[in-house]
């Protein structure tokens, strides 16, 4: 039995996907391999809404393009602060302490969005270079108001970091419009590709900035300033790259850009109502706050204890495969995600199902 991932990442690959990634291998110097990269950048441009910044792609996962944001942007010393709204704000956090940078962070009780007017309060406090928001937060299913709080960063001229590993593609976000100074995300979520490889979009003032430091930018491999000649002439030697996972995700996304990115984050809105409407017909209580719930996936609060046993009893007997909660919330909490090239069809046929086996685990009405 063809197992359906209705987990938040990796997510269900198509055929044509599957079959890029069974090919022969080829040369990452030869001009297949050439031909391909620069279509994949031009069609990551797209699916960013790109027009004015730079583009990169490379082999990395979601958090090499945390990485890369705090290693190319920040020094030691250099205060951040973050908005944490769950488990990838606080990676967020960690990742700058790891770098010795002076970071604060904002933090939010799960299920709450980051509220612009605590950023605007914060930032007429204290001066900082960067701030990062995560636009949807994984492990929770928040969307947090990613226009608004960028304004409040440009408004006080300050770096604005946006994580949208479980956004781009499946959230409405034009890159040229937002006015972020950095936007990445990975290639396994909403754009339905393997794991394996990390996009970024960089404002020109970003970048400039980038490759004016005067420190060191203390990483060889997660530095913007040595990748961007790659990114002009992907046969200039930095690293081997995966080069079946960049191919796959060079055909997913032409199957992207086929749909249309509209009806993409069309779609994903109605997959993310059918979803939250079964959910609370059941009398299940969603993790994240209304006006705030993300459209790539939803997390709901289960009897505490039963999310091993839910998870078990989904996979066993239907083949469905959901995410238990992270950290505190593991034992308590069941995410589905609800993105990729998943159909409206598939996904109603799933969500009985899971609805009827949280029932028997949970209580209907259930409070945090």
């Amino acid at each position: 039995m063809q197992k359906l991932l209705l987990i938040p990442g990796p997510t269900n690959l198509s055929e044509s996907v599957r079959n890029v990634m069974s090919l022969p291998q080829i040369s990452h110097t030869g001009e297949e391999f050439y031909n391909s990269f620069l279509e994949t950048l031009e069609l990551a441009r797209y699916v960013f809404g790109n027009t004015k910044g730079h583009q990169f792609v490379f082999t990395g996962t979601g958090t090499t393009g945390m990485e890369t944001s705090v290693y190319s942007l920040l020094g030691h010393g250099d205060k951040a602060l973050v908005l944490t709204t769950g488990y990838f704000g606080k990676r967020f956090v960690l990742i700058n302490k790891a770098h010795k940078v002076a970071v604060k962070e904002l933090e939010y009780s799960p299920g709450k969005h980051a509220d612009p007017e605590d950023l605007r309060r914060e930032l007429a406090k204290e001066r900082y270079k960067a701030v990062f928001i995560t636009h949807v937060e994984t492990s929770t299913g928040v969307r947090n108001p990613v226009r608004e709080l960028v304004e409040e960063c440009s408004r006080a001229d300050v770096f604005s970091v946006v994580d949208s590993v479980c956004g781009i593609g499946g959230e409405q976000l034009d890159f040229d419009t937002l006015n972020a100074d950095v936007v990445f995300t990975a290639s396994q979520k909403a754009l339905a590709a393997p794991p394996g490889a990390v996009l970024i979009a960089v404002s020109n003032r970003a970048m400039e900035y980038i490759e004016s430091r005067k420190d060191d930018i203390e990483s060889y491999y997660m530095n913007l300033a040595r990748w961007k000649p790659i990114m002009s002439d992907p046969k200039i030697y930095l690293a081997t790259p995966a080069t079946h996972v960049i191919l796959a995700l060079r055909q997913a996304l032409l199957e992207l850009k086929q749909e249309g990115i509209q009806e993409r984050w069309k779609r994903h809105e109605r997959l993310a109502n059918a979803a939250r409407s079964s959910f609370e017909a059941a009398g299940l209580k969603i993790v994240a706050e209304k006006g705030f719930r993300a459209n790539t996936v939803t997390g709901i609060w289960v009897s505490d204890g039963s999310s091993q046993s839910i998870q078990n009893a989904l996979e066993e007997k239907y083949g469905i495969v959901v995410a238990r909660g992270i950290g505190n919330d593991r034992d308590r909490m069941i995410r589905v995600g609800h993105m990729g090239i998943l159909d409206e069809k598939t996904l109603a046929d799933a969500l009985s199902k899971i609805v009827s086996t949280v029932t028997q685990f949970t209580r209907a009405g259930l409070t945090q």
